[in-house]
This record gives structure tokens, C-alpha cells and sequence, in this order.
């Protein structure tokens, strides 16, 4: 078996058709599509049932009790049998190629991790995400949907249950063990971004899920003995420092002040020498003003200058 895709399912049933579609028709036969549903309440099972049905040779089904992205897809990786996993979420789908041409990268390159570009899609505009193009493999776009993963190299790992960011702790702590990594600039993943996510979400406190995502990646790459404060300060820096702390300002509701003290405290007391950093050098000036905003209590002046770079975009 070649690829083994997980598909973690719960209340997609309007969605879930393009997903499978994309997947049952992937050129590199070679595949199993592990769907897992996570106890969801509406009409996904029977629309899986048909999939299994017609496609009894690729298509495998599981059901579970309701216990979360996370769960659900942990609980897929006990059941694959392919070389690589891919995850795809449920209600996003792949260009048909998509897999042939990651797995044969990855076999010509032997490579650990094979990344491709992603493509937004709402319902107004689609935004093409360039991926593939980073100055270091931190920076690497956390998400797991855009890359298949050699099995060995994610070995015993899962993900962080019960949390936002399960994606930025489980690629981070494969990317600490240095793997080899290929790339394809094609946008072969398309995220449906017609509803509500995590990145456009208005539930302040979940936000701080990112304090308990770092937290783990400090104490496991201090059990693996590959912890790295220079790391650790560029993850602490770019994801909690400017992009959820720009998050959380963007909302409106009773819990955003005291999530945003919770944010910056942390960062008082994990990067307060952030700017003597090696990776703060390539840092663009732009976002080193941002971050000094954010540091300082001042994520209002990062919000309207954000905005008026976005209204000049246009």
C-alpha cells in the first residue's frame, strides 16, 4: 500500500461527496481512504456507506464515539497499512494528481515529508497559499493536510487531544527530528473556507489552547532530548506572539482582554530576550513592528495598521 489518507468526519454531510469524489478518483491507485466518523449526528454515514459500497477495495469506514479532530484522527493512524498518510478534513478536497505525483516525489527524493501548496477557497475569492516557499522548515505551514507523511517517521507520535493547534504541535515535533523534505509548488490542496474554523473563529479563550500546544512541544523536545531555545522562541514568537495575539484582538466578546493579558504574559516570560535571537535578523521589519506592538500591550495599534495595509492591498 502506497498511501493510506485519513478522513476524520463529523457533520459534513453537505461537503463530504467532493472530499471522497477526490479521493476515490486519486490517479495513484494505490491507496486506502481510512474514513473514521467521529459520532457524527447527521446524514455523513450513509453518504460514507454508498462510498463503501461502490469503492469496497479503497474505502474503508469507522465510527467512533465523539471525541474530536484529534481523536478521530489518531484513532485512524492505528488502522493504516500505507507507506505514506496523508490527512484530508472532510469537507476540503485534492486535485486528482495530487498523490501520485507527492508519492513519487517523495520516492525519488526519499524523502520523509513531501509538502504542496494550498488553496483557500470562500465564497467570494480563493487565496492561493505558497507553501512550498520558507527560509526555514519552522516556518513550514503547520497544517498536516498539505503533506503525506512516511509512516516511520511519524512512528508512535499523535496528536495533542482536546486542543486548537493539534496541527502546529504534531508537524512541529516531526520537523524536530530533522526529517528530509521535498516540495511540489502546486496548489493540490483546497481548503473549504465558507464557515467556521479556527482562523476565523470568535471564541477568545480557546485561543489560549496555544499556551498548552508550546508548553507540550518545551516538554517533548526536552524528553527527546532536541530542545532549542532559538526554536522554540521563533515558534513562541511567530505563532502566539503576532498571529494569535492579531487573532484574538480581531474579536469581539467579554473574554478578549483577559486572553490577550494571558498571551503576552507568557511571552514576557518565555521570550523576553526574543530580539537577541539568531532568527529575529531575518525577521521583516514590518512584523518586528508588530511584534513590539503585541509584546507591549498595543495589539489595537497592530489591528489598524494591519488594516489599513489591507484596505492599501486593495
Amino acid at each position: 500500500m502506497k498511501v493510506s489518507v485519513i478522513v476524520p468526519v463529523y457533520n459534513v454531510e453537505k461537503y463530504i461527496d467532493k472530499c471522497l469524489d477526490s479521493l476515490v478518483n486519486q490517479t495513484l491507485e494505490d491507496i486506502e481512504i481510512i474514513v473514521v466518523n467521529d459520532g457524527s449526528p447527521d446524514n455523513s454515514q450513509k453518504i460514507i456507506d454508498e462510498y463503501v459500497k461502490q469503492y469496497p477495495d479503497k474505502v474503508k469506514s469507522f465510527i467512533k464515539e465523539n471525541g474530536g479532530l484529534s481523536d478521530t484522527r489518531n484513532f485512524g493512524l492505528k488502522h493504516v497499512k500505507g507507506e505514506y498518510i496523508c490527512f484530508v478534513d472532510s469537507d476540503d478536497w485534492l486535485d486528482s494528481d495530487a498523490l501520485e505525483k507527492m508519492y513519487n516525489k517523495a520516492q525519488k527524493e526519499k524523502s520523509d515529508i513531501v509538502i504542496c501548496d494550498m488553496v483557500d477557497h470562500y465564497p467570494d475569492k480563493n487565496i492561493y497559499h505558497n507553501c512550498t516557499v520558507y527560509d526555514s522548515i519552522y516556518s513550514v505551514t503547520p497544517s498536516a493536510c498539505n503533506k503525506i507523511f512516511k509512516r516511520e517517521i511519524i512512528g508512535d507520535l499523535r496528536f495533542l487531544k482536546n486542543v486548537w493547534y493539534e496541527d502546529l504541535n504534531f508537524t512541529t515535533k516531526i520537523l524536530l527530528s530533522n526529517p528530509k523534505i521535498s516540495i511540489i509548488s502546486e496548489g493540490f490542496y483546497h481548503c473549504n473556507c465558507g464557515h467556521i474554523s479556527t482562523m476565523n473563529n470568535n471564541n477568545s479563550l480557546k485561543n489560549l489552547d496555544m499556551i498548552t500546544v508550546i508548553d507540550d512541544l518545551i516538554e517533548y523536545s526536552k524528553k527527546k532530548d532536541v530542545y532549542n531555545k532559538n526554536i522554540i522562541s521563533f515558534i513562541i514568537f511567530h505563532h502566539l506572539l503576532i498571529t494569535t495575539i492579531n487573532r484574538v484582538s480581531e474579536q469581539k466578546n467579554k473574554d478578549k482582554k483577559k486572553v490577550l493579558k494571558e498571551l503576552i504574559k507568557y511571552c514576557h516570560q518565555n521570550i523576553s530576550d526574543y530580539r537577541k535571537q539568531d532568527f529575529y535578523k531575518k525577521i521583516p521589519r514590518n512584523r518586528k513592528i508588530i511584534a513590539f506592538l503585541n509584546y507591549n500591550g498595543m495589539s489595537y495599534l497592530s489591528k489598524k495598521i494591519l488594516k489599513l495595509k489591507k484596505m492599501l492591498n486593495k
